[in-house]
């Protein structure tokens, strides 16, 4: 057995030292990049809204002017008929959700009373004391949880009229984003070194190929998965079935998470509104429904393009959760593709000049 010699010692503390320093210097580049961003918020999440959407609307531009459309007729019909149709299905989903909000929350009240009724009565035998111990910690959870998510939404939006603004400033974006034939790119690209234009372009368009792949193969499955379980729960008699539909859909727009923590609600109100047989028909429903979406579906809609492995998108779901909300566990999984497949992009571009 060998023994390190001191000149290997001191090569393996300088490398562990240079390691450890470009980490810092990364971490801290992301740290003030961070305060930055959440600085401008409200800039912040229009861009990252712009960008979103035009990726989802900016095929259709393509499209039209293969075709020999002009592209400024292409951009503005596309832009009209797009924003029409994504305000008509946020107004729908908004007003779903919040007439039916006191209904959702009385069956989910119940639910939890048929809940702590089978923990005192049922197998488990746990004293009514326990019980409504469990249920005061989790109604204070709640209760805090609730509070978080009230003051982020005023420190995000401020007042009415920082969101009319940026809503008037997103429209604006997605505008001009879709009227652009690359201008804005190739002004990004003549801003890095000249030897490194051509990989900077490159890794530009698959970044953007990838978000067009996420936030078209997103809305179709989220669609699909919504679909079954609308006509399972038609099938099997349950109440709310339009609300509860428009929850999964809203909820399979998060991957992972929000297809789980929509489906305990659709589960709940099952068991609370028919019963035990019923709910676990749901479960299983669900569970079918996010297997055949991530063997089968998956791959076939979005591609290799945006292939991320199920612990990646819960981890980074759960780090955007925690950095900014709804909207951070939303824009956290296709960041990871892009960044994904640029850091491919430019690794095997480095290698092609390499050899």
């Amino acid at each position: 057995m060998s023994v390190p010699t001191r000149d290997q010692s001191g090569r393996g503390l300088r490398l562990i030292a240079d390691l450890s320093l470009r980490f810092l210097l990364i971490s801290a580049a992301i740290y003030v990049l961070l305060r930055i961003l959440n600085a401008i918020s409200l800039v912040t999440i229009t861009v990252v809204v712009a960008l979103l959407v035009s990726a989802l609307l900016q095929p259709a531009v393509a499209w039209l002017v293969g075709r020999g459309v002009p592209r400024p007729v292409a951009a503005i019909g596309v832009f009209v008929v797009g924003v029409v149709a994504i305000g008509l299905a946020v107004w729908f989903a908004v007003s779903q959700v919040a007439n039916n909000a006191t209904l959702i929350g009385n069956q989910l009240l119940n639910a939890l009373t048929s809940i702590q009724d089978w923990l005192v009565h049922g197998p488990l035998h746990l004293s009514a004391k326990q019980v409504d111990q469990l249920g005061s910690n989790l109604q204070q959870t709640l209760a805090n949880n609730q509070g978080t998510i009230v003051s982020g939404v005023f420190a995000t939006a401020g007042s009415a009229l920082s969101v009319i603004s940026g809503g008037v400033l997103c429209l604006f974006a997605i505008c001009f984003m879709l009227l652009d034939d690359g201008q804005i790119w190739r002004w990004v690209v003549s801003l890095a070194p000249d030897r490194e234009e051509p990989r900077v372009a490159h890794a530009g368009q698959v970044a953007w190929r990838t978000l067009s792949a996420y936030m078209r193969g997103c809305v179709i499955l989220a669609f699909i998965n919504s679909l079954t379980m609308v006509i399972v729960m038609l099938v099997a008699g349950m109440p709310l079935v339009i609300p509860l539909g428009v929850l999964l859909f809203l909820g399979s727009l998060i991957p992972l998470v929000g297809m789980v923590v929509a489906g305990i609600v659709v589960v709940l109100v099952a068991l609370v509104t028919k019963s035990v047989a019923v709910a676990i028909v749901m479960a299983v429903a669900l569970v079918l429904t996010v297997q055949l979406e991530g063997n089968m579906l998956n791959p076939y809609i979005l591609g290799k393009a945006v292939s991320i492995h199920p612990l990646a998108i819960l981890l980074a779901v759960t780090g955007g959760t925690i950095l900014g909300g709804v909207f951070g566990a939303f824009i956290a999984v296709p960041l990871v593709a892009v960044l994904n497949n640029v850091r491919t992009t430019v690794r095997l571009d480095a290698a092609a000049a390499d050899g």
